[in-house]
């Protein structure tokens, strides 16, 4: 792993630096606490540790740590093939301090999943849709929500260094509370949920608290298990849709997905369980739908996620449940705003045609698609290895000392020394080396001619 992977060449120093894996030298809590001493709350710390500590299925992962010649932690990155698609990749867990370092660790991730035979990367990521993905580009300060990734500014470029484009942007919207409610009265013109023959369970009258660990609750109702409801019901809602894990188990959703819900001190847990609920079928107690939902800052209604089985999204179900919802908000709650999170395009136009002027949050998905490597005739491997045995190359004992000097990944001199290596090795390196370069510079006249929308039609 000590190899070429990722490696730059600062022409004016001429000095090595080498993001180091971290299966190489470090271990996950190590990770995780260099992390933490990066991020800019863009991830909840606890949220990090549980992500690496938990198993996800059939992923290939690992994770990078650039540090200056001080020792210090400048920048790092995770990289790891999709639960259901090891030919898509993500790239995420990305903190820097500044635009250079960023850019170093997210060459070397996309490296990496390159020679792990990925052919499309998206990121942010981290490790799963099922949780934060997606960069802040807008620069608005206020309001805010304590789930929304918070990035630089250079971060963009960062990912466009890297070799990424952008394919999606999405939204938050934030509105006054009477306005929104005001638009959706009109549009349902008196209907109501139980006119359309469906009702509301809210969350408080069933056992969310034992629905987190079923193992100890074996007397718990199916009714009762929360959990296990919002997880059935996601994986209707959005099973094939573009980007989805359904790799995802339950008992992830449970641990990671749940737990970082109501671990957040910015969200009133009593309001979170008031306030979200089931949409029912009462003929049948089918779930047709759920709305998870609650209060921040003491006057905010964040609604984060609605979601409604097929069958019934032709009603007004939808504009039915915001309603009630937001009206109990702002009765009991004393809300004043309301956040309608994460949405695309089309959905955010719509909640601004019945709400009125919003203020918006824009957050993007970027992708970058590496040039696959290249198998080349027995002919062309000989002349390649010919060149390679009359050119300089990196040395292996200046690239395995950064084991060794105290995690320091900047300082190594890139002049030939002495190496245990036999020529073949030596060779090989080379010939990746040379490889590598050559492939670089195709990807980014590859990407110079690439459009943008013709990037966002292959997504």
């Amino acid at each position: 792993m000590l190899t070429n992977l990722g490696y730059t060449i600062d022409k004016q120093s001429e000095r090595i630096a080498l993001p180091l894996p971290m299966s190489a030298v470090y271990n996950k809590p190590h990770f995780v606490s260099q992390f933490i001493s990066l991020h800019r709350d863009s991830t909840q710390p606890t949220l990090v540790t549980q992500l690496l500590t938990t198993t996800l299925p059939n992923v290939s992962a690992e994770y990078w740590i650039l540090y200056d010649d001080n020792n210090r932690p400048v920048a790092c990155a995770g990289a790891n093939t999709v639960m259901s698609d090891n030919s898509v990749g993500y790239v995420g867990l990305f903190e820097a301090r500044n635009e250079k370092a960023g850019t170093i660790v997210l060459k070397a991730a996309t490296e990496w999943l390159r020679r792990e035979g990925v052919r499309q990367i998206l990121g942010p990521v981290n490790l799963t849709t099922w949780l934060q993905y997606r960069l802040r580009v807008d620069t608005d300060e206020a309001p805010s929500m304590s789930f929304e990734p918070r990035h630089p500014e250079f971060y963009q470029a960062c990912f466009a260094q890297a070799g990424f484009v952008k394919a999606a942007d999405y939204y938050s919207t934030f509105f006054h509370i009477d306005s929104i409610i005001d638009g959706y009265t009109n549009y349902t013109r008196g209907e109501t949920l139980d006119s359309i023959h469906l009702g509301i369970q809210f969350w408080n009258t069933l056992d969310f608290a034992s629905s987190l660990s079923p193992e100890r609750h074996p007397d718990l109702t199916p009714q009762d298990d929360v959990a296990k409801r919002i997880y059935d019901l996601s994986i209707e809602l959005f099973r094939g849709k573009e980007l989805f894990d359904d790799g995802f188990s339950r008992q992830n959703h449970r641990q990671i997905v749940l737990n970082d819900m109501i671990s957040r001190h910015q969200v009133d847990n009593a309001s979170l369980l008031d306030l979200s609920s089931f949409i029912v079928d009462p003929q049948n107690g089918e779930d047709v739908g759920y709305m998870a939902c609650w209060v921040e800052d003491h006057d905010t209604l964040v609604l984060k996620t609605v979601g409604f089985v097929p069958r019934v999204r032709k009603s007004k179900v939808f504009a039915l449940a915001l309603v009630e919802t937001m009206k109990r908000a702002r009765d009991v709650w004393g809300c004043t705003k309301v956040a309608c999170a994460l949405m695309n395009e089309n959905s955010a136009a719509i909640s601004e045609r019945v709400g009125g002027k919003s203020v918006r949050h824009v957050y993007r998905l970027y992708i970058h698609r590496p040039v696959p490597p290249v198998v080349h005739s027995e002919q062309s491997q000989k002349h390649q290895e010919a060149q390679a045995a009359e050119t300089p190359t990196l040395p292996e004992a200046s690239l395995k000392s950064t084991k060794c000097s105290s995690n320091s990944s900047t300082a190594h001199p890139a002049s030939p020394s002495p190496s245990p290596l036999n020529t073949g090795s030596l060779q090989k390196r080379q010939q990746d080396m040379r490889l590598q370069m050559y492939w670089n510079q195709q990807r980014q006249k590859a990407l110079a001619l690439r459009s943008r929308g013709h990037a966002m039609a292959r997504l």
